[in-house]
């Protein structure tokens, strides 16, 4: 791994980002999950699939927040 890779990985998992990241994503996730499937998760059953996709409703958005944040970071150095 380079020396600025490590650099990135090591802003991208400083507590304030991962803060905010995790902020992030919970909105948005939530958002995405409502939109996307609001019917079946009010209406049920949960099932495993539903859940996986709910909690990559929210991965995803964490992981472009922590990536978005160190790349930033890289730019303005």
């Amino acid at each position: 791994m380079s020396d600025e890779a490590r650099g990135a990985l090591a802003y991208a998992v400083r507590p304030a980002v991962l803060r905010r990241s995790a902020s992030i994503a919970l909105i948005v996730g939530t958002l995405l999950s409502a939109a996307n499937h609001g019917g079946i998760i009010l209406r049920g059953p949960w099932t495993m699939g539903l859940f996986a996709k709910i909690v990559f409703n929210c991965l995803v958005p964490f992981i472009v927040s922590a990536v978005s944040a160190a790349a930033n970071r890289e730019n303005r150095l």
